[in-house]
């Protein structure tokens, strides 16, 4: 285990570019002394063995470098895994959404140097790579979770605030998940329905204003013509390949999963924005076959499916446009 650990944290300083002059031992050595916040001959103690690591400082270094926790301790059954929660918190929200943000972009970063990356999805609500970029549209997300967390029941829309850090890493979130090489996302047929009904319900509490309501409209309209024209390139502006899917089957939960040069991430929407993660294998697999399984009950509508898709895009323009209080 302890042998397994040191490989597990030299793939992932090579996989990171953390590359000098310095030999490969003193690097490793200087790295995790940054990571425990301990001496040089702690380090080197723990690598020789004389000294184990704890679990603690297993979790630390697991977090810091991506490392998987299941692939460390050994877990082999196939009914248990670990899972990292990646979860929002209501004491500042801005700043935890950050760092939530952060840690997305930076996987994402690594996943990019990589020719192989790829990324599989399959939404029941309206993906946030589609959404994050949008001013008001990302706010509304976010304040609801606001909302029914925190019980702020009587903060109107246009009083919740984004910091401009937060701004910042939502587009970098948006600009680092489009140079995935190649993207293939399976939609619910009625994610723009259900996110016009909350609205509504916003709208009628009185917590909106026709205003808000009309900056949200314009912004879905604008969100429904960028996707609409992504299925008739197929590509991002980056370049990178983007396959959308139609869903004739109800979708239960949003599914993601990130591969790349023989690394799984996969990742399971919960409670609003927040959700869990896992580098398990046996999970990543469930998730691959799971959101591979959606696809046989889905329709390709990128650069293909002219008809289906035309239909769509009018359908759900009608939705957003007909909404009235």
């Amino acid at each position: 285990m302890h042998e397994e650990l040191i490989e597990a944290i030299k793939t992932s300083i090579t996989e990171k570019d953390i590359i000098n002059t310095i030999t490969e031992k003193e690097k490793l050595v200087s790295i995790l002394a940054d990571i425990l916040c301990l001496g040089k001959e702690a380090i080197y103690r723990r690598l020789r063995g004389e000294v184990r690591f704890t679990f603690e400082e297993v979790a630390i270094i697991s977090l810091k470098l991506g490392i998987s926790i299941d692939n460390i301790v050994g877990i082999r059954n196939k009914e248990r895994a670990v899972f990292d929660l990646n979860l929002m918190f209501a004491n500042d929200i801005n700043q935890n959404y950050i760092a939530r943000m952060d840690e997305y972009v930076n996987l994402f970063r690594r996943a990019n140097k990589k020719a192989d990356s790829k990324l599989i999805c399959a939404f029941n609500n309206l993906p946030y790579f589609f959404y994050l970029h949008y001013e008001n549209l990302s706010k509304f997300k976010l304040f609801k979770w606001a909302y029914q967390i925190k019980r702020l029941h009587s903060l109107p829309f246009r009083e919740m605030e984004l910091t401009k850090e937060a701004i910042a890493y939502q587009k970098m979130f948006i600009s680092e998940s489009r140079n995935i090489k190649s993207s293939s996302i399976i939609l619910s047929q009625d994610i723009f329905t259900s996110f016009i009904r909350e609205i509504k319900y916003f709208h009628n509490l009185n917590l909106m204003s026709d205003t808000d309501i009309q900056s949200i409209k314009d912004e879905l309209n604008e969100l429904l013509t960028e996707m609409e024209s992504l299925t008739i390139s197929g590509t991002y502006n980056s370049g990178m390949e983007i396959l959308l899917y139609l869903s004739n089957v109800d979708i239960d939960a949003s599914y993601i999963l990130l591969e790349y040069s023989g690394h799984s991430y996969a990742h399971l929407n919960l409670y609003g924005i927040s959700g869990i993660n896992s580098q398990s294998y046996n999970i990543c697999q469930t998730h691959n076959e799971w959101i591979n399984s959606l696809k046989r009950y889905s329709m390709l509508i990128t650069q293909g499916g002219e008809m289906q898709r035309y239909n769509f895009f009018q359908e759900q323009r009608k939705i957003i446009n007909s909404f009235s209080r």
